[in-house]
Parts: structure tokens; sequence; C-alpha cells
């Protein structure tokens, strides 16, 4: 089973109010895309990687390859206005071509582990698409535009959704030309499967595996890197 990770690491981190997008910001003294990568590369079951991002990064993307040593990158494509696009056009290689299992993973989730990677792509090669999820700890109300509670959902029936989402890469290739096809906008990548009409399985997710994007996030993962380099 031949597995390719697609990053889409074009975003310019608006919310996070840092001087460049956060995926490039250090954590603990090295930059969260770089941290994001190198679980990869410690995971035996993904065999490459796809980087989708701004042309004016991928020189500075090359340099980290060369600092860091991650030799699992096989790409860097554009990224595009909408993630959407930037997926597509990694999907367009030949490296996705010709895999059997591709993963879509955000940059600045740097927290997954080997394990967890592998669960998903195993996941995806037996359902076709498989996305990890928590249960919410909040009450999730559902609520109309001018401001009141329409409805209040069971929480066991919901999950908070992560990533990475792994796909078989016949599945999410045939979804990505019909939402390009049909202009459909999907708010991550199972979404875009789902509209395509494919059942997407879910797996638990876990909790350390937060995406960065606000200062508060980052504050947190300061500390955690901090306390695993105790040995916490």
């Amino acid at each position: 089973m031949r597995t390719t990770v697609i990053i889409p690491a074009a975003g310019s981190g608006t919310r996070f109010g840092a001087d460049i997008p956060k995926q490039f910001v250090a954590l603990g003294g090295i930059p969260i895309i770089v941290r994001t990568l190198q679980v990869f590369e410690e995971t035996g079951a993904v065999e490459s990687v796809i980087i989708a991002a701004s042309q004016d990064f991928h020189e500075y993307l090359r340099a980290l390859q060369s600092q860091y040593g991650l030799k699992k990158i096989v790409a860097l494509v554009e990224g595009g206005k909408e993630r959407q696009n930037s997926i597509m056009n990694a999907l367009q290689t030949s490296i996705c071509e010709a895999s059997d299992v591709i993963l879509v993973h955000d940059a600045v989730r740097p927290f997954i582990t080997p394990n967890f990677i592998t669960s998903i792509a195993e996941a995806a090669w037996q359902h076709g698409a498989a996305i990890p999820g928590l249960v919410p700890k909040e009450t999730i109300k559902e609520c109309s535009n001018d401001g009141y509670v329409r409805a209040t959902h069971e929480r066991s029936r919901l999950r908070a959704i992560q990533t990475p989402q792994g796909f078989r890469r016949e599945i999410i290739t045939a979804a990505y030309q019909k939402a390009q096809n049909e202009g459909f906008l999907g708010t991550d990548d199972a979404s875009v499967v789902e509209f395509a009409g494919f059942p997407v399985h879910i797996l638990p997710g876990i909790e350390e595996n937060i995406k960065i994007t606000t200062p508060l996030d980052f504050e947190w993962c300061q500390w955690r890197i901090a306390e695993k380099a105790k040995g916490g």
C-alpha cells in the first residue's frame, strides 16, 4: 500500500496575528510545519509528502527540507486561493497518481503520532475514506442567523473532526473532480468526498492533535513542547 501525504500550507494565518504565515512560525525553536513533517518522516507507513504552498515560500521550504533532512518531501506545488485548489494541484502530480492511499493533514497540527497516522492510512484502505474525530465536550447548539437557538444536538452523535484524513486515491480524485465540475466548496476533504456520495468512516481522534489557530493555541503548544523536553 503506497501512501502519500498532502500538506496544504498556503494559508496566510490572519487569525494568528503573526508577521509570517503561522505554519512557518517557530515553535520551541523549530518551524511548526517542520515539526509536523518530522512526524511523517518517522512514520514507516508513509512513503512521500507533497506540500502545497505559495510560490513565494517554495525556496524557503526547500531550505528547510535541506536543513532538517526531510527526505520524504517529493514535490512542492502551487497553493491555491482555496484549500480545494491546493489539494487539486497536488492530486494531479504523478506521485499521487501512483499512490494507493492519500492522506491530507493540516500543516499546523504538529502533535500527531506515527501510530495515529498509520491507523488512519490502514482504515482509509479498508473503508475507502477515514477521518478522526472527537466527541465535543461542550453542549452544541444550532443557531439562527438572528442569534436564537434552533436546536440542541446530542453530543454522542457529534464529532469535532481532525486531520489527517485518509482516502483511497481513486475516491478522493473522483470526489475532487466532481466538486470542481459542480462548483462545490467543502469545509474539509471529507465533506468533498461526502458530496460525491462516498461513505466516510470515523475513528477516535486524539486530544493532543490540536490545530494551532490562535495565540492561545500556540501558548499551549509551547508549554507542551517544554513538558516533552522535561520528559513529561
